[in-house]
């Protein structure tokens, strides 16, 4: 399945490939802050890719947190 790079939109949900529903904070240059719907796990997302199924995954990830609820 091929997939594209994408800058994801702000606000939106998107459905990891390998599994999760993820939460844009804010997207910027091809990259993110995501955020876990279920686990409120917050992190930058490196190199978005988003597939035909529009499942998305990234390249790497950094500063990840637990966000307080």
């Amino acid at each position: 399945m091929n997939g594209r790079r994408i800058t994801p939109e702000q606000g939106r949900v998107y459905k990891n490939k390998g599994g999760g529903e993820f939460l844009c904070i804010r997207g910027y240059n091809g990259n993110a802050v995501m955020q876990n719907i279920a686990s409120k796990w917050t992190f930058k997302a490196k190199g978005v890719i988003q597939y035909e199924d529009g499942t998305i995954e990234w390249d790497y990830s950094t500063g990840g947190h637990f966000e307080e609820v």
